[in-house]
């Protein structure tokens, strides 16, 4: 038999459910808006101060229920300072969450492989505001290579071409050592050992790297395209690489003239031995694979592009001057089949 106080308990037990139900349904609820929300946190901030903050932004509709959920959730020294960014569509308590694991806003940024340092300078002005000078001049700094660890005259070729996600707050320092990290994971133990027992060190390992990175287009000739150069190196040849003479040149678009050929700079190959004093663009790690592992068992040193992506390789410099001739051969007739309004 139920009495009128017992009644009572089971009302005000069920309005508390219910209060506190609701109250979780209201916190738990999807916002929608136009356009995504930055704010930033500053270091030190108390809860009430936090909250402030995310009212202001619209972010939260009550600071004292936002300050008043933290503290049941217990999280009310674990907030993160940063920046964040939410939306199009989000919950207070996703907000809340976000704070809580430091998860700050940023974005994804892709660095192609063969990118070159100032290519990637002008990536992450574009994508994270970070300037270009600024990173340029870290870059060709000699103690920032030295604290990295490195052995170089420079930083190019060790900005490693990957997919990352920065923090919209990353400085140039930052964004450089990330990348040059990911570099010095890939040129782990099996690789140095590698170039150890080639006499190689790991400058001259991301060196080759980088040219074979700058000549090759298919995965399939990077290996043939290395044991081309291991092979005129071994032989105490001139590598005549073109891409080292744009490199020399700053001229990366423009068809190279036998007048290039002549200009004076340590990285043109075609004028000095062996390989250039640094890397000249960013390898991927199937270049830098290649470098070490060459095709075996090939007495190929010279190659000439098709045009197509593809290169016509060749063991004697009469092979290759015969390769040269059949493909610019090959090249006026199809310029003359397009000009006539040939096909086929």
């Amino acid at each position: 038999m139920w009495f009128p106080r017992d009644l009572a308990i089971v009302a005000a037990v069920g309005l508390v459910l219910f209060a506190v139900t609701s109250q979780m349904m209201w916190f738990m609820a999807t916002h929608e808006i136009d356009s995504r929300i930055l704010v930033e946190i500053p270091q030190g901030a108390s809860v009430r101060q936090i909250a402030s903050i995310l009212e202001e932004a619209g972010l939260v509709r009550d600071a004292g229920k936002f300050v008043a959920a933290t503290r049941v959730l217990r999280l009310t020294d674990r907030l993160q300072a940063g920046s964040y960014e939410f939306g199009p569509r989000f919950s207070e308590l996703k907000v809340l969450m976000a704070l809580k694991y430091g998860e700050v806003a940023g974005r994804h940024l892709t660095i192609p492989e063969g990118y070159r340092a100032s290519q990637i300078a002008a990536l992450l002005e574009g994508v994270l505001s970070i300037d270009p000078a600024e990173f340029m001049e870290l870059v060709h700094d000699p103690e920032f290579i030295t604290s990295l660890g490195l052995s170089a005259p420079s930083l190019e070729g060790y900005l490693h071409p990957d997919t990352y996600r920065m923090r919209l707050d990353t400085t140039a320092r930052g964004a450089i050592e990330t990348m040059v990290a990911e570099t010095q994971r890939i040129l782990d133990d099996r690789l140095t050992a590698r170039a150890e027992s080639l006499g190689m060190s790991v400058h001259e390992v991301v060196t080759l790297a980088s040219i074979i990175e700058a000549e090759a287009m298919f995965d399939s000739e990077r290996r043939r395209i290395s044991a081309v150069y291991h092979n005129r190196l071994r032989n105490g040849w001139r590598l005549e690489a073109d891409p080292t003479v744009r490199y020399a040149l700053g001229n990366y678009h423009r068809r190279l003239l036998y007048e290039d050929l002549k200009v004076s700079s340590p990285y043109n190959t075609y004028r000095n031995s062996g390989l250039p004093p640094g890397p000249i663009c960013s390898p991927g790690r199937r270049s830098v694979e290649a470098a070490v592992f060459p095709l075996t068992n090939t007495r190929e040193f010279f190659f000439v592009a098709r045009g197509d992506g593809t290169h016509q390789f060749s063991r004697t410099f009469d092979e290759h001057l015969r390769a040269k001739d059949t493909i610019h051969r090959k090249r006026q007739s199809q310029d003359f089949s397009l000009d006539s309004g040939e096909s086929g």
